[in-house]
């Protein structure tokens, strides 16, 4: 009677061990969230060629590489939920680099408000100077509850005496309603109203030198 009752005990303990194995099996071959990935995007439509040498009485612009915190030098988008704690979005990403992303952004930006001059990006080839050369830092870029904030020290050289004839520390807020996607579109008014900002100081600059 005993040794009935021992193997009942036995056949239903396995019976368990099984049920959650084989749960656990199931859990784990369940397909898992499928990232989303995200870009800036200019707004503008490149032509198929675009002419990069230096025309002749026409000040050529150089962007330089951009610059970024530590913090934002990774794929995952980033919210900052406190003045010490960053949450990161493993799921809600950059595709490809955030860094290229903004220059591009930057430079295309730049390009449509200076119509008068000629902008380029690093690397150029060899035997072009820019008549200035436009360094940018981003310092922060983030979420914080409904609004975007991007905050950016900026440079521009004048090339050919290597002489730094501005330079701008920047803090720029654009709100948003919504998820990620909202925040990326919040994002991307935030990075053109910095270019915007920039090539109106460097027009200023030029048109006065």
């Amino acid at each position: 009677m005993g040794n009935s009752n021992h193997m009942k005990c036995w056949g239903i303990t396995k019976q368990i061990v099984t049920t959650l194995v084989v749960a656990s099996l199931v859990g784990c071959a369940s397909p898992s969230q499928p990232t989303r990935f995200y870009r800036l995007d200019s707004g503008e439509a490149n032509p198929e060629m675009v002419d990069l040498k230096p025309r002749p009485g026409v000040v050529q612009i150089g962007v330089s590489s951009v610059v970024l915190a530590g913090y934002l030098d990774r794929p995952q988008i980033v919210e900052r939920r406190s003045g010490h704690r960053l949450e990161l979005y493993d799921f809600d990403q950059w595709a490809g680099s955030l860094q290229d992303n903004l220059q591009r952004v930057v430079s295309d930006r730049l390009q449509k408000q200076l119509k008068t001059m000629q902008v380029i990006t690093y690397p150029w080839q060899q035997g072009i100077s820019p008549d200035y050369e436009l360094t940018l830092s981003i310092q922060r870029f983030d979420r914080v509850g409904d609004k975007v904030v991007i905050q950016a020290l900026w440079s521009l050289i004048e090339g050919h005496a290597s002489e730094i004839v501005e330079m701008q520390q920047i803090t720029l807020q654009e709100a948003f309603s919504g998820g990620v996607e909202a925040g990326v579109e919040a994002a991307n008014r935030a990075v053109s109203r910095l270019a915007e900002h920039m090539a109106s100081q460097i027009g200023n600059h030029v048109k006065n030198r």
